[in-house]
């Protein structure tokens, strides 16, 4: 260890030689995080491990992590209706969830992220899990590499580097000075980690800042608000501000006036050992950023959940999910369906899933795209495709699309020229795991047929969606059928991307599409093709 960052210091001219003999309290040491054990843990009550859960998929997150044996805090009043929560808890969150769409951010202190992952792969067919590449909030001992006008550049790891503004320092740094410094953010536009120095020591109703300020959540206001300012500028230490979180509104003045004695005392450890640590050490543990993709299997489980505690209509979160028109129109329903226990529930669902089909979903004509997500979470939008026709097949909507190519270079897979007047056939079944693209020339003649492997189909709008599992079939110009990218998910199982058992999934779909193409699936989607070939003259004319 020693000598590892001695070599580095040297590298940059670093003038001063770095203690490796310091020692931490073993009761302030978390196994498997930094370097050499110096890892200090947020400092938050010990107990049940505490969720709190805003947006859509809130009912149903909750029960899931009530099932899981976590303790559910700060709950909304529906919430608490709905799980007769009689007398809710108010403390901090140790995982943050805010959910939209079919996404949910998922904030999770370092020490629970893996557990957290772990459950949500075992718990749901084809969830997807991104980890952004920082714990926000954890504290390091760094070199400045490079001053720069505007700021400083930092090497914070032995495998970071983060920018720290001249707005974020309370001192001038000059090159190869030793520097505590947070993780406050990650611009993902830049693909830079932005630093501070303004240390800052959360706790469960209040936050210390580096920084002469008293601030107090906005969902505190009045009386209270004065209140808590006053006791902020009273009992900061010196040279340090406090920021009051919304669980400071639900507990009285010496709960607030101990808790911020006793981050005081932690504070001044946690900055004595920051300042005699070796380099490249993270001195406090942060928190995780999860970005997690719910999804039609995972939306489904989740409906389930939800249907065990209130009023649920079928593919109530898909539903939700696809304008406010539909997400009131869901709220409405579900809640008349409360009070009239005589309504059918199969009936009522039946209803406003075919008023949306007929209604708000693409109808022939419409111009949509197809959102092609990666499990890297990069999203590729395919289009515009225009949709030639819509028919039921097999109990699901199938949407048959048109999309003209531009020439130049080759289509991937099928090892195909793009040439003027090209153009593709696509067949896109709600519920399927495969989107199946036929290529044609001007004359019509076959190029090659990709099927892609991917998540069940969700129609949108104005889009369709899945989620891309970079295993494929196709049918090259060569006329040769072949798997392609079979070992492509490895990668993400490994990383705890995706579930074990998608990537299984997959492995045998790729199969079964291979044998479905070889014995006779090419002939099919030729017929397909030719029955819609008349609607489509007029996009194919030279």
């Amino acid at each position: 260890m020693r000598s590892i960052s001695i070599s580095i210091c040297r590298d940059l001219n670093y003038p001063h030689d770095i203690p490796n003999n310091i020692e931490i309290p073993e009761k302030l040491r978390l196994g498997g995080y930094g370097l050499g054990g110096w890892l200090y843990p947020i400092p938050m009550r010990d107990g049940k491990i505490r969720v709190r859960v805003r947006g859509i998929f809130s009912t149903a997150l909750t029960k899931f992590f009530i099932d899981s044996g976590f303790e559910i805090t700060q709950p909304s009043p529906q919430i608490c209706e709905r799980f007769g929560i009689e007398e809710p808890i108010y403390l901090s969150p140790h995982i943050d969830i805010q959910t939209s769409g079919s996404r949910a951010r998922i904030e999770c202190l370092q020490r629970y992220t893996d557990d957290v992952r772990r459950l949500f792969l075992e718990s749901f067919d084809d969830i997807m899990i991104h980890q952004e590449p920082i714990a926000i909030n954890s504290i390091w001992r760094g070199i400045i590499t490079k001053c720069l006008k505007d700021g400083y550049l930092v090497r914070y790891s032995v495998n970071a580097n983060g920018f720290l503004p001249k707005s974020e320092t309370s001192q001038q740094y000059h090159e190869g000075d030793l520097v505590i410094v947070e993780v406050k953010d990650y611009d993902r536009k830049n693909k830079k980690t932005l630093l501070t120095d303004m240390i800052s020591v959360p706790g469960e109703f209040v936050v210390l800042i580096k920084k002469e300020t008293i601030k107090v959540s906005r969902k505190i206001k009045g009386p209270r608000k004065i209140e808590l300012m006053d006791i902020g500028n009273i009992l900061r230490p010196p040279g340090w501000g406090a920021i009051f979180r919304t669980s400071a509104m639900h507990v009285d003045v010496e709960e607030i006036s101990e808790e911020m004695e006793k981050l005081r005392e932690y504070t001044q450890e946690l900055m004595e050992k920051a300042r005699d640590a070796p380099a490249f050490t993270q001195i406090r543990e942060g928190i995780n950023v999860l970005l997690a993709y719910f999804p039609m299997k995972t939306k489904e489980k989740l409906d389930k959940l939800r249907s065990e505690v209130t009023v649920t209509l079928r593919h109530h979160h898909w539903l939700k999910t696809l304008n406010k028109a539909t997400s009131y129109l869901v709220d409405f329903v579900e809640g008349k369906l409360s009070k009239l226990p005589d309504f059918s529930l199969d009936v009522m669902s039946d209803l406003v899933n075919e008023h949306v089909r007929e209604n708000i979903l693409p109808k022939v004509g419409d111009v949509i795209k197809i959102y092609h997500l990666k499990p890297s979470m990069r999203r590729v939008i395919l289009g515009p495709a225009k949709t030639i026709d819509v028919r039921e097949r097999d109990g699901s909507m199938e949407y048959v699309l048109f999309r003209k190519f531009n020439p130049g270079g080759y289509y991937d897979g099928i090892n195909a020229p793009k040439e003027a007047g090209d153009y593709g056939i696509t067949f896109a079944r709600e519920g399927d795991t495969k989107l199946v693209t036929a290529y044609f020339d001007m004359n019509s003649r076959l190029k090659g047929i990709y099927v892609n492997i991917n998540t069940p189909i969700e129609i949108y709008p104005r889009s369709i969606r899945y989620v891309d599992l970079e295993v494929d079939v196709v049918r090259t110009i060569d006329e040769e059928i072949m798997i392609l990218d079979r070992q492509k998910l490895d990668k993400y199982v490994e990383r705890g991307v995706i579930p074990k058992g998608i990537y299984d999934e997959t492995q045998r779909l790729s199969e079964e599409y291979k044998e479905w193409l070889e014995s006779g699936g090419i002939e099919e989607i030729l017929d397909e093709c030719n029955s819609i070939r008349d609607l489509i003259t007029m996009e194919i004319s030279p």
